[in-house]
């Protein structure tokens, strides 16, 4: 297989340096976006212990004087626009994966730079001055080598991977969490098997590591320790849905832990849908019980929508048909029968001004008629 450059980007604490770009009395203090969901925390608030997802008084417990600024999709959704169009503008091997960060091929765009290194400080560069925001990169041989290089030198950094004898020797010596996808739940599992850090992966064989834990996670664990992904920077895949689902390690009983988990679920598919710039014509909600009992519920809009307020209140009464008498393993919530934004139907207010507009030119064109005719 010939060998790849991939880059990959990821804005800074976007929502929140969005807000301070447009602020700067905010800059250096402790600042979060979101209502009463975190959907963005500032690298100040961070250092409290504040995260993405958290509730709000939850997280003022942790920091006293965090600023709480509210949510401006619209805002930050025409900031994603203008830097996906600007990476566009280098190629067409890009593949989006969320309104803040992305995946492009840059085997053949890198050879007309003097080095990887150049490219990268070009690259932060022109996102800064089109946007007046700082973005983190990085480049490696595979997806997943550039996006733990991106994470190297957060915020406003850059690293290289040139091959996956460098990259190994990097992560070997980093805790397990550092592979992406690897999560609380999974970490909990290795940590029964004493695998913590990395390097300890390499005290199994594939064979032993897929007979603990699966094919799939057995496999994904073997191949991500040793560097290895096959994935392609997927710029042609037609999306069908979008969406996220939690699996709780011990079970929601109460309708305010349903409906937080559910507003941080929400956030989350919702902030994958506008960052593909995505419209959508069907919200479901999944639900699994402890008993296994797993249902889906689903609603059917009457015109395709990207907007938060039409799809949160969609969702809210799903949910109000649920019968929530047992407790809650599982919940998921996902969008479907997807349209670019380009190519959407019209509304139904644009559809009645396109048929206003039509009934007056019908109109006119017969008054033409008459007046001739006489």
């Amino acid at each position: 297989m010939k060998e790849k450059t991939i880059l990959h980007y990821d804005m800074d604490a976007f929502y929140a340096s969005v807000e301070i770009r447009d602020n700067p009395s905010l800059k250096g203090k402790p600042i979060v976006v979101g209502n009463s969901i975190i959907t963005t925390a500032s690298y100040e608030a961070r250092k409290f212990g504040v995260r993405s997802a958290m509730p709000v008084m939850e997280a003022r417990k942790l920091c006293h004087h965090l600023l709480v600024i509210p949510v401006s999709m619209g805002k930050y959704m025409e900031v994603s626009r203008k830097i996906k169009n600007l990476v566009a503008r280098l190629t067409e091997k890009v593949e989006f994966i969320a309104s803040d960060e992305g995946y492009v091929d840059i085997t053949e765009l890198v050879k007309r730079y003097p080095s990887k290194e150049y490219f990268a400080r070009r690259f932060q560069k022109g996102i800064y001055k089109n946007t007046g925001l700082t973005c983190s990169v990085g480049i490696g041989y595979n997806k997943l080598s550039a996006k733990i290089a991106s994470d190297a030198k957060k915020p406003g950094g850059y690293y290289i991977f040139n091959n996956s004898q460098e990259f190994v020797e990097y992560i070997s010596g980093k805790n397990i969490k550092i592979i992406p996808g690897v999560g609380k739940k999974f970490q909990e599992l290795l940590g029964e098997r004493n695998i913590l850090m990395v390097r300890d992966v390499h005290n199994y064989s594939l064979y032993e590591l897929i007979s603990y834990f699966g094919k799939s996670r057995g496999e994904f664990l073997y191949c991500s320790a040793m560097g290895e992904d096959n994935r392609q920077v997927d710029y042609k895949r037609k999306i069908h849905s979008v969406g996220n689902e939690n699996t709780f390690r011990y079970p929601l009983e109460s309708e305010v832990e349903i409906k937080r988990e559910l507003e941080s679920i929400f956030h989350k598919t919702h902030e994958r849908l506008v960052g593909k710039d995505l419209l959508c014509k069907t919200v479901t909600l999944k639900v699994r019980f402890e008993n296994r009992k797993t249902i889906t519920r689903s609603k059917t809009l009457e015109n395709l929508a990207d907007s938060r307020e039409i799809l949160k209140n969609t969702l809210e009464n799903i949910n109000e048909s649920v019968d929530y008498s047992m407790r809650v393993k599982l919940l998921g919530v996902s969008f479907g029968n997807l349209v670019q934004k380009s190519i959407r139907q019209l509304s139904f207010s644009e559809r009645e001004l396109f048929n206003k507009k039509n009934r007056v030119d019908l109109l006119k064109e017969k008054i033409k008629k008459i007046e001739k005719n006489n």
